[in-house]
Formats: structure tokens, C-alpha cells, sequence
């Protein structure tokens, strides 16, 4: 795989226009705010935030911001991967993603982005690793549609109460009982159709924001893992490099100051 290319774009006061041409590369995108429209032949997308893209090299395109909307957006431009690797992609003219784990795909197409600005020692090879991961869970939930719409449901279900009471004390029995199901299927479903247990999502969304208050305020380490809960620090740091891939410190040494 070449990465060409990995940016944040932040449409103006909705003055962002892209013309009608083929794409040089291949394009995946994750819409983090607002919305933006792509045309393509006969087929107008709006794509809002939450949902993402792919476009495959070689595909004529145009595309705008919602006016009324203004968009952002990760996106990364790449060659040259085996059409293994883009299996659930290359054999349509795009391909539209809702992904169940935008928080953590979006935590990642962060990382990308740093990294690729960074330029740090091997930040090409790191790049194209956390790069294969987003497209490895894209191509996942992708097949989500495999699985009934019961299951599909619940995991969506367990999913939104997870984000709206992520900073509590959250059980598996309470989540069992959200859904009125037993412990042991909402555990099983859940998995099937995400690939993690619930609570490793749990972990996953509150490492996220906690990332996003390490990056944008001036709270110590500490204020904010107790603020999500890990009242054991070193706990805290454990998680946070397990969803990150570096521990928060480092995080810290690479914020810019408030």
C-alpha cells in the first residue's frame, strides 16, 4: 500500500467544491460534523456525520459541502493495495459506510492524521498500519448485513445506551436488562455483529473522549480518568494504550497548548 495523502478538511463557511473528475487515488472518508454531497453519474449521496465512503481509483466524481451544513471530514488517499484487502470495496463505483463503531474509527482516523503530519521516525509504516485497521473494520461491519435485523437491532440498541451512559458504572446485567435479554446472548449477539464484547466498546468510547479532553483542555491525566471512571490510574493508562496504541503521556507531549 502508498498512502498519497491524509488530511482533515474543514469546509468554510460552506465554500468547498470538489469538480467533476476521476479520483487518482483511492479515497476512504469518515464525515465528522455537517454533511457534504457527492454526484456520481446518475446517483446524488448525501453523506452526513457518521457515515463515511469509499471511493475506488479511477472513478468520476464531483462533490460539495451542504450549504446549510458545512462539513468535516477525515480522509486518507491510497494505491496500489491488494484487491484482497479491498474485497467488500473495488466491484462498485462507490460504497457507502454507517459504521456501529464511528467513535472508535473516528479515534483512529485521528491518530492517522497526526501521525501522517507528524512525521515522525517509521511514520510511513505506522500510517499504513493503522490505516489497514480502519479498512479491516470498515470491510467488517460491512457484512453486518449478514446478520438479522433482531441482532443487528440489539447491538445498535446496547450501543447507544453504552454512549449515553458511558462515564457510569455499567454492568453487563444492566445492559441485559435494558434489552430484556440474559447476559450470556447480549454478550454473544453483540460480538457477532460488532466484533467486541460490550464492554470492550465500553472501553473504547471512553478512551475516545478521554483522548479528545487530553488533545483540547488543560486536565491532567488524572482528573481525567477519574472523570471516566478509573479510579486506578495505571488501570487507566493500560486501557488507553490498549485502544490508542500509546499511553497518554504521549498524547500530552504532542498537545498543543490551550
Amino acid at each position: 500500500m502508498i498512502i498519497d495523502n491524509v488530511a482533515f478538511q474543514q469546509a468554510v463557511l460552506g465554500n468547498w467544491k470538489v469538480p467533476l473528475a476521476p479520483t487518482r487515488h483511492h479515497i476512504l472518508f469518515l464525515v465528522t460534523k455537517g454533511a457534504c454531497i457527492y454526484r456520481f453519474a446518475n446517483q446524488t449521496l448525501q453523506i452526513s456525520k457518521g457515515e463515511g465512503l469509499f471511493i475506488p481509483q479511477d472513478t468520476m466524481r464531483s462533490a460539495e459541502t451542504d450549504s446549510s451544513n458545512p462539513h468535516q471530514m477525515y480522509s486518507a488517499h491510497f494505491r496500489e493495495l491488494n484487491h484482497e484487502d479491498l474485497s467488500s470495496f473495488i466491484d462498485e463505483p462507490f460504497k457507502l459506510i454507517q459504521p456501529l463503531s464511528y467513535d472508535y474509527l473516528k479515534q483512529r482516523f485521528s491518530m492517522l492524521n497526526e501521525c501522517w503530519i507528524g512525521k515522525m521516525p517509521n511514520y510511513k509504516l505506522i500510517s499504513r498500519g493503522i490505516l489497514l485497521e480502519i479498512l479491516g473494520i470498515t470491510q467488517r461491519e460491512l457484512t453486518i448485513g449478514t446478520h438479522s435485523p433482531t441482532r443487528r437491532n440489539l447491538a445498535l440498541r446496547i450501543q447507544q445506551y453504552i454512549i449515553q451512559h458511558f462515564r457510569e458504572p455499567l454492568r453487563l446485567s444492566e445492559l441485559a436488562q435494558h434489552v430484556d435479554r440474559s447476559p450470556t446472548y447480549v454478550s454473544t449477539a453483540f460480538k457477532e455483529v460488532t466484533g467486541r464484547t460490550p464492554v470492550e466498546y465500553m472501553h473504547e468510547v471512553r478512551i475516545s473522549a478521554a483522548r479528545e479532553l487530553l488533545m483540547t483542555t488543560n486536565m491532567t491525566i488524572r482528573e481525567i480518568s477519574e472523570s471516566f471512571g478509573y479510579c486506578d490510574q495505571t488501570y487507566f493508562n493500560y486501557m488507553y494504550k490498549k485502544v490508542v496504541g500509546h499511553p497518554p503521556s504521549h498524547t500530552l507531549k504532542i498537545r498543543k497548548p490551550i
